[in-house]
C-alpha cells in the first residue's frame, strides 16, 4: 500500500563514455627526428579522441611529455624537446637510439598504464644501434594493451638492412604502417581513429 503495488522503483543512470586510452613511445633520435615533430603534432590533435593520452620521447629511455602539451602551447613543447640538452631540452636527442633499454623501462616504470583500453603507438624506424632490441619487454608491452600499432618512415625494403630490429618487433604488433609524410600520416591517423573509436 505504502508504494502504490508497485513491487520497485526503477532508477536510470547514464553510464559515462569509456574512451579508450592512448600511449604514444616516439623515438626522437636524428634518424626520424622530421617524422618524430609532425606526429607529434599529431598526438597532440587526437587528444579529444582518447580518455588519457601519455606520451613519451626517446632516445636511450622514455621521458613522459604528457605534462609539456598541458602546460605549453604545442611550438613550445616541441621546443623542450627537440632543442637537446645543451638548449635546455629534456632529453640528449644527439644520443644513439636504445630500443631495448627504453621497453624495458617503459615496462618497469610505467607498467600500469599498460591495459586492456589502451592503444600503444609507437614511431621510430627501430634501428637500435646494435644493443638488445628487447623484445621480452615489447612483448610484454603488447600482451598488456588492446592494441599495437607501428609507425614508421622506413620503407619495407629497407626493414632487414643495418641494424633495424622492425621485422623482429612485427611479430608483436597489430599493424605497422609505413607514414613517410604529412598526408600519409594524416590517413592513418583517420584509420586509427575510426579503429579505435568505431567513428
Amino acid at each position: 500500500m505504502r508504494y502504490e503495488g508497485i513491487p520497485f522503483r526503477p532508477v536510470t543512470i547514464t553510464r559515462a563514455q569509456d574512451k579508450p586510452r592512448l600511449v604514444v613511445l616516439a623515438d626522437v633520435s636524428l634518424s626520424v627526428r622530421a617524422t618524430a615533430r609532425f606526429t607529434l603534432h599529431l598526438v597532440h590533435g587526437l587528444q579529444s579522441l582518447f580518455a588519457q593520452v601519455r606520451s613519451f620521447v626517446f632516445v636511450d629511455e622514455p621521458i613522459d611529455i604528457s605534462e609539456l602539451f598541458a602546460e605549453y602551447p604545442l611550438e613550445r613543447a616541441l621546443g623542450l624537446i627537440f632543442d637537446g640538452l645543451p638548449a635546455g631540452g629534456l632529453l640528449d636527442v644527439d644520443g644513439s637510439s636504445d630500443y631495448g633499454r627504453t621497453f624495458d623501462a617503459l615496462v618497469a616504470d610505467y607498467g600500469s598504464i599498460l591495459h586492456r583500453r589502451t592503444t600503444v603507438l609507437v614511431l621510430g624506424d627501430a634501428r637500435g644501434n646494435g644493443n638488445d632490441p628487447g623484445l621480452e619487454a615489447f612483448e610484454e608491452i603488447t600482451r598488456r594493451a588492446r592494441q599495437t600499432i607501428w609507425l614508421t618512415p622506413e620503407p619495407r625494403r629497407t626493414w632487414r638492412l643495418g641494424s633495424c630490429d622492425l621485422p623482429r618487433y612485427a611479430e608483436f604488433c597489430d599493424r605497422i604502417e609505413v607514414v613517410a609524410n604529412l598526408a600519409g600520416l594524416e590517413h592513418t591517423a583517420q584509420q586509427m581513429s575510426v579503429a579505435v573509436t568505431g567513428r
